[in-house]
């Protein structure tokens, strides 16, 4: 009888050290599973993230897209409507006018066109880090000089291109 319970004894011991051995290899094939997966769910998650930022990038264009257009008809209009009020009083308002007067209102006209040129090419060649010193020291007018050169494209368009060039071009003689 006790040679029977040593190798029952002998055939347990075996079989737990096979189990413990099968439960570590179940174990770390669970591990290597989960990372599999985490590996996965992380390149999902920056396949998600990429797709989400084409289109933030779509969406930008195309609202960009709009702000052109937008831009384009509002200095068509301006400078349809300007051209228009700028012709009227150097026709019909110097013709009526004597010498003196008339001299007067063309230097005025062209004293405009040269001020918005100076405006117009002063903002695109500013410095804006410069005017931020001189906010901080609460210069006048500084603050609105930062807001004309963030804003200088659109600025130098409508100073050197639209306004400069109506008043270059306006019609003095009958």
């Amino acid at each position: 009888m006790k040679l029977k319970q040593k190798i029952k004894k002998a055939k347990g011991k075996p079989c737990e050290e096979e189990a413990e051995k099968t439960r570590q290899e179940m174990k770390k094939a669970v591990r290597q599973e989960s990372a599999k997966t985490e590996k996965e769910n992380e390149k999902e998650i920056e396949e998600v993230k990429e797709k989400i930022e084409q289109s933030k990038r779509k969406k930008e264009k195309e609202k960009k897209k709009d702000e052109n257009m937008k831009w384009f008809i509002e200095v068509f209009i301006m400078t349809f409507i300007l051209s228009i009020v700028f012709s009227y009083i150097s026709t019909n308002g110097v013709s009526n006018l004597s010498l003196i007067p008339a001299i007067l209102i063309l230097v005025a006209v062209i004293l405009v066109g040269i001020i918005f040129d100076i405006i117009g090419v002063a903002v695109t060649v500013a410095d804006e880090h410069e005017f931020h010193a001189k906010a901080t020291k609460k210069v006048k007018g500084s603050k609105d000089s930062i807001k004309l050169i963030r804003n200088a494209p659109r600025v130098a368009n409508i100073c050197a291109d639209v306004i400069g060039d109506i008043c270059r071009s306006i019609k003095w003689c009958n």
